[in-house]
């Protein structure tokens, strides 16, 4: 699991949810503010990515020439560290720049570090292969992205879904589950098969899902 760093919105605002559909109705804004921010981490989880430009560190296990980051859409690799089994560093590499290390797919932030092995003769002897790889890198989407209208109404359903909760009004069903078939008195309702997402099963949470199919990045597989 990513450790998400922001304890706060950074993209929605009560002017924001508004205009895409959004309804204040009787709550507060510390209720509102824990919907923004649900909604936004949610959507991070969702891509693999932050919805602005974040820097982060991550710390890989070595088991290869490339490394899977943490993020996709990786816009900068600042410093890239080999460390040995004490911890020690033996190695230090200064962004991309160079003939060294190379990100060779920022969208899914793919990073291979072949060429910093061999240049450190760190498969010799006296100085094995390392066994971690520390990261310093940027990512997220780019502001003129997470201001897209599609983003912010996947972000407004999403923290309508969850601001429903707090305040009592209810979703489709308690807790947003998804309903596959439906009956009362004389009406039936049976739907086709509800996906399970990062939002939850329900309609609505098939519908955020779709808003963000496009920023979704099969980054595993990519390999």
């Amino acid at each position: 699991m990513n450790f998400y760093p922001y304890t706060n919105p950074i993209i929605l605002t009560d002017t924001i949810f508004l205009l895409y559909g959004g309804d204040t109705g009787t709550s507060v804004s510390g209720q509102r503010d824990a919907a923004y921010w649900i909604a936004e981490e949610k959507a991070s989880e969702d891509f693999d990515s932050f919805l602005l430009p974040t820097i982060v560190t991550g710390t890989y296990l070595y088991n290869g020439n490339v490394i899977i980051l943490d993020h996709a859409y990786v816009h900068q690799v600042y410093i890239t560290r080999f460390r040995d089994y004490e911890e020690d560093i033996y190695y230090t590499v200064s962004g991309t720049g160079n003939e060294y290390v190379n990100l060779f797919n920022q969208e899914r932030g793919l990073l291979d570090i072949s060429y910093a092995l061999s240049n450190c003769k760190c498969s010799s002897y006296s100085r094995p292969a390392p066994f971690k790889v520390q990261v310093v890198y940027q990512a997220g989407l780019t502001s003129g992205t997470s201001f897209r209208p599609d983003v912010l109404l996947g972000l407004t359903t999403y923290a309508t879904i969850i601001l429903n909760e707090i305040t009592g009004y209810g979703n489709e069903a308690p807790g947003d589950i998804g309903v596959q078939d439906y009956s009362n008195q004389e009406y039936r309702e049976s739907r086709k098969t509800l996906l399970r997402t990062t939002f939850g099963t329900s309609a609505q949470a098939q519908f955020v899902h779709n808003m963000f199919n496009r920023f979704r990045k099969h980054r595993f597989v990519s390999l």
